[in-house]
C-alpha cells in the first residue's frame, strides 16, 4: 500500500501529465483533477454502461417503484451524469467512448490495485489542492497538508470525531494561520456537522492565540467536488464557513443545471487567484 507521501506524489504525477487541450493553467486545473480522481460508475441501463460518479451510486439505479419490464426514462441524475460525460468529451476534444479511459488515473495505477478508494482519494485530493495553490496561488502564502491541529492551536480544546484532528490544508503567512481549507472530494450527509462544528472551533482558537490588531480573521473554506444540492446548500448557509469552493462550478450550475442557491459556490480558479487579500 502506498504511503501518504507516495500517494500524493503519484497523484501530482498523474495531474501534471493529464491532457490539457489549451494548456495547464489556473482555469484548467479542474480538468487535471478530474482525470486524476474522477471515476466512472457502472449503470447498465438506459443504453449506458458507465457514467461519471458525480452522486451516490444508488442514484444511478432503477427506482424500485418501476416495473422490471418497463424501467421508464433515465433518472434525473443519470441525465445529469450523461451531460457531464458529453461535456468532458467536448472539453477533452475526444470521442465520448474515450473519456472513461482518461479518468481515474490515480486508482488505475498498479500501486492501488485491490485497494479501497476512499482513503487514497482523500489523501490525494488534499495533496493536489496544496500543489495547485502553491503553483498558481498568491506567492505570499504558504501551505501545509495534513497539519496536526493541536500544533497550530496548542492547549485549546478542538471539537471533532478524532482525538488527533488534522487540518487538510493550512494556509499561513509570516508564521500565522490565514485559512483552514477542508478538502472533501464528496460530502457524506452524516459528516456535514463535522464541518459546521469544526469551523467555529478553529476560529475561536485562532482568536485566543493569534488575534492581533490589523491581522485578518481566520477563514474557513471547504473545497469539494460534491454535486448534491442539499449537502452543498447546508454548507453554503452555515455562517461559520466563509466559502464553499467547487472543483468545477460550471459542471454543477450549467451542465447539470443545478443553479439556484448553488450560484453562491466559488469556482476553484477564482479561489486560487486570491482567497486572501495580498
Amino acid at each position: 500500500m502506498p504511503t501518504r507521501f507516495e500517494t500524493i506524489r503519484l497523484a501530482i504525477d498523474a495531474f501534471e501529465n493529464a491532457i490539457y487541450p489549451d494548456g495547464l493553467n489556473s482555469r484548467s486545473v479542474w480538468l487535471g483533477l478530474y482525470q486524476t480522481l474522477l471515476w466512472y460508475q457502472a449503470v447498465d441501463h438506459w443504453g449506458y454502461d458507465a457514467l461519471p460518479h458525480i452522486i451516490d451510486a444508488d442514484k444511478f439505479r432503477v427506482p424500485k417503484t418501476r416495473a422490471a419490464d418497463d424501467i421508464g426514462d433515465p433518472t434525473p441524475w443519470v441525465v445529469r451524469a450523461a451531460g457531464v460525460h458529453e461535456y468532458l468529451a467536448v472539453t477533452l476534444r475526444c470521442e465520448p467512448s474515450q473519456v472513461a479511459l482518461m479518468m481515474d488515473r490515480l486508482m488505475r495505477g498498479p500501486e492501488f490495485e485491490g485497494l479501497q478508494r476512499q482513503n487514497s482519494l482523500g489523501i490525494a485530493f488534499a495533496g493536489l489542492v496544496k500543489h495547485v495553490l502553491e503553483r498558481f496561488g498568491p506567492e505570499h502564502v504558504s501551505y501545509e497538508a495534513e497539519k496536526p491541529a493541536k500544533t497550530v492551536f496548542p492547549g485549546l480544546p478542538l471539537v471533532g470525531r478524532s482525538e488527533k484532528p488534522s487540518i487538510d490544508v493550512l494556509a499561513t503567512s509570516n508564521g500565522a494561520p490565514l485559512a483552514v481549507i477542508s478538502t472533501k472530494w464528496s460530502l457524506r450527509h452524516d459528516r456535514l456537522n463535522d464541518l459546521t462544528s469544526e469551523a467555529p472551533a478553529y476560529k475561536a482558537a485562532f482568536m485566543q492565540l493569534y488575534r492581533q490588531r490589523g491581522r485578518p480573521d481566520l477563514k474557513y473554506y471547504v473545497v469539494t467536488n460534491e454535486f448534491d444540492p442539499a449537502r452543498l446548500t447546508k454548507l453554503i448557509d452555515d455562517p461559520g464557513i466563509d466559502s464553499v469552493v467547487h472543483v468545477h462550478k460550471h459542471a454543477v450550475t450549467d451542465v447539470c443545471q443545478l443553479d439556484g442557491r448553488l450560484q453562491q459556490l466559488v469556482d476553484f480558479p477564482d479561489f486560487i487567484a486570491g482567497f486572501v487579500a495580498p
